[in-house]
């Protein structure tokens, strides 16, 4: 596992390379991934926090790390001379353009992209006096569109911040919403009387 030590660490990567996209369309790694991001840990700490082997943990780092999405962050020397090895990621989030992915990979992030849709018309839905229908179709189509918002969005995120991993992804949600209510024409009517409705509650 050839895995460079260095400090800095990148707010945001937008993944666009379809080789790094692939490795992230497993569950668990993705999840490796995200608890690497919150601190560094070792193979041991990973292994109990999942309930996996160790060397089914060591396994999915080798991958995660040929992808250079992982990195060496520090060694500590135990007793007995045992050398624990802290394993951090390169940037705190990771973000899949799927515009530029083949569709079989794209179609892989399409449910975590409907739960954030779906979180966020519930919340906007707050604003509302009746409760919003809004089909299947629609909701799928403003899923895109907010993944394509936040891509945007992120794109312009500073690469370097010392800030909380969860008030990264807060800001860039928030102003991906915000560029959302300036361009309503490319939303669904739904999704669009929503958004204006939710503004005018405020």
């Amino acid at each position: 596992m050839a895995l460079e030590r260095s400090r800095q660490k990148k707010s945001v990567e937008v993944i666009t390379d379809t080789d790094k996209a692939r490795v992230l369309v497993d569950p668990m790694r993705r999840e490796i991934v995200r608890l690497l991001s919150l601190r560094p840990m070792t193979e041991s700490e990973l292994a109990e926090k999942l309930g996996l082997s160790d060397p089914s943990v060591n396994h999915h780092l080798k991958i995660i790390a040929g992808a250079q999405l992982i990195r060496l962050a520090r060694k500590e020397v135990e007793q007995h001379g045992i050398v624990q090895k802290f394993y951090e990621t390169t940037a705190s989030i990771f973000l899949v353009d799927g515009r530029s992915m083949p569709l079989e990979i794209e179609r892989y992030f399409m449910p975590v992209r409907l739960e954030r849709a779906l979180g966020v018309i519930a919340t906007l839905s707050l604003a509302m006096k009746e409760p919003l229908r809004v089909s299947t179709e629609d909701v799928e189509d403003f899923a895109k569109a907010l993944d394509s918002a936040i891509i945007e969005t992120a794109h312009n995120y500073p690469r370097q911040k010392n800030e909380d991993r969860e008030n990264i992804i807060r800001k860039i949600y928030r102003d991906a919403l915000m560029r959302l209510r300036r361009k309503t024409g490319l939303l669904p009517e739904s999704i669009r009387r929503l958004l204006t409705t939710e503004t005018k509650g405020r």
